[in-house]
């Protein structure tokens, strides 16, 4: 508050004091409206002075400290987001990988099988149904290795970001969707 703002509101206050000064009793030699006034004057001060700028800097800082806040997480959410793009390049790879070896062992197995008898030709079938196996295998073991990284890494991040801002109640909403999200991505294995 300026200091014209504070006398024109002590001038507004003080107007209807003069015109009943000459009506009652008196404190200090003070008639009451001007005292009135005078007293409810002072207490605006006060109350300005000593509650208002220090709640005033009180909201400036949170203010700021919320907008630290948000400019956080955003730059927390953005590294999520990188991670997890680099975890779905990842599962990519892996895939092209496994489809590129079981495609080179289908081709060695028929190889395989035409160029040797038939006793040979049952004990190839049997080489290659282990080499599949052992490609899903591993491609398995691959893509829980990397889903169990990119779980770890997103709920290290999340962890944090979340164990600031949320309630209770987007708690549970959040456990919900995360067991349901599970549930879906083993039943896509």
């Amino acid at each position: 508050m300026n200091r014209r703002a504070a006398v024109a509101g002590a001038a507004i206050v003080a107007a209807p004091a003069v015109a009943f000064a000459a009506e009652g009793s008196s404190h200090l030699g003070i008639p009451d409206p001007i005292w009135m006034t005078l007293n409810l004057a002072a207490f605006l001060y006060f109350l300005y002075r000593f509650v208002g700028r220090p709640l005033g800097a009180f909201l400036q800082t949170r203010r700021a400290d919320i907008a630290r806040e948000l400019r956080e997480a955003q730059d927390k959410l953005r590294e999520a987001e990188t991670l997890r793009s680099q975890v779905v390049e990842r599962l990519d790879a892996v895939e092209k990988e496994v489809a590129e070896i079981r495609a080179r062992a289908e081709r060695e197995g028929a190889a395989e099988a035409e160029r040797i008898t038939e006793s040979a030709q049952v004990e190839a079938e049997r080489f290659v149904a282990r080499v599949q196996d052992e490609i899903e295998r591993r491609a398995a073991e691959t893509r829980q290795m990397l889903a169990a990284e990119a779980a770890e890494l997103t709920a290290n991040i999340a962890r944090d970001l979340l164990t600031r801002e949320l309630t209770e109640a987007d708690r549970a909403r959040l456990l919900e969707r995360s067991v349901d999200a599970l549930a879906s991505f083993q039943a896509e294995d």
